[in-house]
């Protein structure tokens, strides 16, 4: 188990090693962009969009073209406080609060409206994050959860560097066997655990309360998907919660075709929410109406999933 600075630079030394879990989208994305020492992402990196342009101007006008969220968000008693951490985490970033800064924070909105967490005993896993917003929103929302953060390399060092951004006191460790999970897990005042995706497996030793996955799903092959929800139904305590958002179909380069429905969910699981996710089927543009509306390309669902024995 590595921490701190130790496992930047590890990881670092592994960007450009091969990874079974890439998918052809991604064999093709991580090409694209290199990763600065301080976080600093060059080039088109998929991991959403970053804009370091905070002039009053530029923000009076994207505060404008946010505003159908601001209305989305009114139906959630937290929306307020989740808004509040969501500019924290961009002023910190440094960078305008963007709309997809602005969807993650509607989406732990709905989570924190829906499902009240009984204790801090067990759990969050962020499943492919981008710039590690969902991580520290929900270090920053439920203080006392620890966070497991699992991504493919290039994009678990930008999560990292992007979440002691925001936290700078944050302890975090690197873990890639099994023994490192067991000594992460019994660490006291270990915040933050970093997985990458070839060693998912290893998250099934940890007990999951909340699972999170954004538009990261839909760019996976069938058997990493299937890979995950084995990892999730596997993980010891009674109740693991799955917030689950991601386009009904896409269609990978190498011609794989992912479709939301086609994911392991199981009859037993229990949904709490399943619908379109409005937030991410609205896109805003530069010129009027600013705005316009997808129709059912993005679900969201939200579910206590079956669990299976050890």
């Amino acid at each position: 188990m590595l921490t701190g600075d130790d496992a930047l630079l590890a990881l670092e030394s592994l960007i450009e090693k091969p990874e079974a879990t890439r998918s052809s989208f991604w064999d093709v994305a991580v090409e694209l962009f290199k990763v600065g020492a301080d976080g600093a992402v060059d080039g088109p990196a998929g991991l959403g969009i970053v804009s370091r342009k905070t002039g009053s101007l530029r923000t009076a006008a994207h505060w404008i073209s946010r505003r159908p969220y601001w209305f989305m968000g009114r139906k959630y008693p937290d929306f307020a406080d989740s808004n509040r951490l969501g500019r924290l985490v961009a002023r910190r970033q440094r960078r305008r609060y963007t709309e997809d800064i602005v969807r993650q924070v509607l989406s732990l909105a709905l989570i924190r409206d829906t499902f009240s967490f009984a204790g801090d005993d067990d759990l969050s896993v962020v499943i492919g994050d981008g710039y590690g917003v969902m991580t520290v929103l929900l270090l920053l929302a439920y203080p006392a959860r620890r966070v497991i953060v699992v991504n493919l390399t290039k994009s678990l060092l930008v999560d990292l560097i992007h979440v002691r951004q925001v936290v700078p006191e944050i302890r975090f460790a690197w873990v890639s066997t099994a023994a490192d999970m067991e000594a992460a897990l019994s660490c006291p005042g270990l915040n933050l655990i970093a997985v990458r995706a070839d060693d998912a497996r290893h998250i099934s030793a940890a007990p999951i309360g909340l699972a999170v996955n954004t538009a990261s799903m839909q760019e996976m092959t069938p058997p990493v998907i299937a890979e995950y929800f084995d990892v999730l139904r596997h993980s010891p305590g009674a109740d693991t919660v799955f917030y689950c958002c991601n386009k009904l179909s896409k269609t990978l380069p190498d011609g794989t075709v992912v479709r939301f429905d086609d994911y392991p969910w199981r009859a037993a699981d229990r949904i709490l929410v399943d619908e379109p996710c409005a937030w991410q089927n609205i896109v805003s543009t530069k010129k009027p109406p600013f705005w316009y509306v997808k129709k059912n390309v993005v679900w969201h669902r939200l579910a206590v999933l079956e669990k299976d024995s050890a």
